[in-house]
Parts: C-alpha cells; structure tokens; sequence
C-alpha cells in the first residue's frame, strides 16, 4: 500500500485530496503545515508528498527545503498542488528544490490522480537527486514567490478599496438603501486584508529571520556575491512588510467611522510639523504656518493628512539649501482650500496624479526612501470628508498639494 503525506492548511482541501487518494488504496497521512509535515516524514517515510505551497508556520517551500537537507532520508517524490502562489516564480523555486511537479488548484480527481503517477515515475526514473539549494539561493528565490504573491494581494485589495469607496460614496447620496452590498463590500475587503497578513506575513517573517540567521552564523563561509545577495533578500524583506502595513492601514482608512468637530488645522499643522522636525533632528527647516485656519473634520484622520503632506516636504526638500515648508489657506472653484508647500526638488507635473495611487513614485528609493502610501491616503481621507486633492510642481522649485474637505 502506497503511503502518501498530503501537507495543506485548508482541512477542506485536505479531506478532498484524501478521498481521491484512498479511492485507489492508499494510506494517507495528513500535516496542516510543513513543520508538522517534516515530523512526520521523518517518522512515517511516505512514499509520496503532496503539499501546498504558502502556509503559515512553515509553508510547502521551506518543508521542501529542509526535507531535502536530511541525508538519513531516502529521496522522497514530492508533488505541489498549490494555490497558484507566486505564478512561474512558485513553479520554478519548486524545480529548483527537486519537486516533482508543481500543480495549480484546483484539478479534477483524475487530473491529480495522473499527476501522482507522473511523479512517482520521474522521481524513479532520475539518475542523480536534486543537491539541496544553498541557503542564500533558497532566500532569493523564495523572497521573489512572495513579492510576486504580494503584488497580485495588493491589486486585488487596492480594487477592493476603490470599490468600496466609490459605493460609500454612492450611498451617502442614498441613505437607505443598498446596505447588504456595502455591508458585503466591507466584509470582501476585510476578507482581502486578512489574506495579506494571513498569508504573507508568515512567509516574510521567515525569510527576515533565516536570512538574519545566515548573516550571524554563516558570512565567513559566504561569497562576496553571497553577501551581497544576503544583503538585498534582507531590505527587500523589510521593505515588503512595510509595504503590507501601509496597504493594511489604507484598508482601515476605508472603513474608519467618521468624528466629525470643529478643528484649528493651524493648531494641528504646528503640532504635526513639531513631530516630524523632531524625527528628523539635525535638519534646519523653515515652517511657516498660516494662522485662523478652520474647518469641520476627524481630528486623528486629518492629522494623517497633515503628517503624511508635512513629512513629504520635509523629506523632498532635504536637497534644497535653505529649505522651506509652509502650511496655507486658499481657494479652490470658490470653496475653501488648504496647502502644503515646498521648495524642495519637485516633480514633473504632467504624474501628479499617479501620486496618489498606492505605491507609484516619482523618484528611485535611493533617492529618496518611502514606501509610497502616504498619498493614497491622504486621498482616502480627503475624499471621505467630502473634499478633493491635488498636486502642482515644477522640477527643481518645489511642490504644492492642496486639499478641500467638502
């Protein structure tokens, strides 16, 4: 009797594969992730794995990984049947690693049945196994499954964001009515945020901590090249979990109910201009703050506006000799309006509105380093209130976002 050790978070997914595979007399051994996994090939030698691949814990990769590590084991045919994670990225780290196959779900029971047989056959047809990746090639190949994973989780909640705030918007104009789809709109896109933590924070986590371990016990043994790979795996980690932060932040931006007062933006402006000079001490930045400027808002969410347009200046203008940041009162179409200006190094107008989408940049991270959020946001805000933003610049002179709040 063929024994098989079918690896998968999903209890469902699992219950299926197992039925499939008992249906033609097998022994099936069932780990909800790989390091449970590991435990049992260890113990129970399957002649056969089946494991998705991004798990929390330790996922279908890194299982994979590690198994191929343990000598005392004979090679064991291994199969991924996976969530599509990291597309030809998440198909080529599973070759890279000796698997067998690497199968998108969902298949039909005949589909999968025939990939098993597949498996067993190449496993025991190769002449030479697969040498286990070294570990600075395992990181680099595993960050770029996650990063492109990443990607497809934060179009899919960037969607759902503009889609929810373009139906609140619908509905501040129909009291009343259509609640069940916001009601369903808020919860697909608590769903989405949740994946985003769910699912890759692990994963990233894992990568920052082996990498960091590989850097203290093992850079004597590395290559230059090795080093430097090392090096990159750990920014692009770090700089990935800020990305999904900011995205989760954004999110709650969205849903976020409204405390609306009367409020001293002047007051406020100061405050916050105090706050960032103070995160960035040995810089000597002109402030002016207009005074008597007034509007109706929430507080904390207003703050973030002035944060995030505040900080910017100050960052943008950290180029300019004798730097200046003023906050203002003015107009725009007849109605009150309020700006942030500097006298930094600007942009080309013409991809002003590019600003405002989630992480769209105008200039290089070595440049200057961001994760590109924080207009997104304002942007969000704003158009909670009511109210609209805009950016004007010129290369070399500086920028001006102006705001209403409606």
């Amino acid at each position: 009797m063929m024994k098989v050790l079918v690896v998968d978070d999903s209890l469902k997914d699992r219950e299926v594969v197992r039925g499939n595979l008992e249906r033609h007399g097998c022994q099936v051994l069932e780990a909800a992730n790989g390091r449970q996994g590991l435990d049992l090939a260890i113990n129970e030698r399957p002649d056969l794995v089946i494991s998705e691949a991004l798990m929390p814990g330790m996922d279908g990769f890194q299982f994979l990984h590690e198994l191929r590590k343990l000598a005392e084991l004979p090679v064991i045919p291994f199969l991924f049947y996976a969530s599509a994670e990291g597309g030809s990225k998440g198909a080529e780290l599973a070759r890279l690693l000796g698997a067998q196959a690497f199968l998108e779900k969902p298949k039909s029971p005949e589909e999968l049945w025939d990939a098993v047989g597949k498996a067993l056959s190449a496993s025991s047809s190769e002449s030479e196994t697969t040498p286990p990746l070294r570990e600075e090639e395992f990181l680099k190949g595993y960050l770029q499954v996650v990063s492109a994973e990443l990607e497809e989780k934060v179009k899919a909640l960037s969607e759902a964001n503009d889609q929810l705030a373009r139906l609140s918007e619908e509905l501040e104009h129909r009291a009343g009515e259509g609640s069940g789809q916001l009601a369903a709109a808020t919860n697909e896109l608590e769903m989405l945020s949740y994946s985003v933590s769910h699912d890759l924070r692990a994963p990233l986590r894992h990568i920052d901590g082996f990498s960091q371990a590989l850097a203290d016990d093992c850079a004597a043994n590395l290559t230059p090249m090795g080093r430097e790979y090392l090096d990159r795996i750990q920014k692009s980690c770090r700089r990935m979990l800020d990305m999904m932060d900011a995205l989760l932040e954004l999110s709650r931006l969205g849903r976020s109910k409204l405390e609306i007062e009367s409020l001293d933006l002047s007051a406020l402006a100061r405050q916050v201009g105090a706050e960032v000079a103070a995160r960035n001490p040995g810089r000597e930045v002109k402030l002016i703050v207009a005074e008597g400027a007034v509007a109706r808002g929430d507080a904390r969410l207003l703050k973030v506006v002035l944060d995030h347009l505040l900080s910017n200046a100050w960052k943008f203008s950290a180029q300019t000799p004798q730097p200046m940041v003023e906050f203002l009162t003015t107009e725009w179409d007849g109605q009150q309006a309020f700006a942030v200006r500097d006298n930094g190094v600007g942009f080309d107008v013409a991809y002003a509105e590019k600003l405002f989408a989630p992480f769209q940049r105008l200039h290089t991270q070595q440049e200057f380093p961001g994760v590109g959020i924080g207009l997104a946001m304002v942007k969000r805000i704003v158009s909670r209130h009511g109210g609209k933003v805009k950016a004007e610049a010129e290369a070399g002179k500086g920028a001006t976002f102006t705001f209403t709040l409606g």
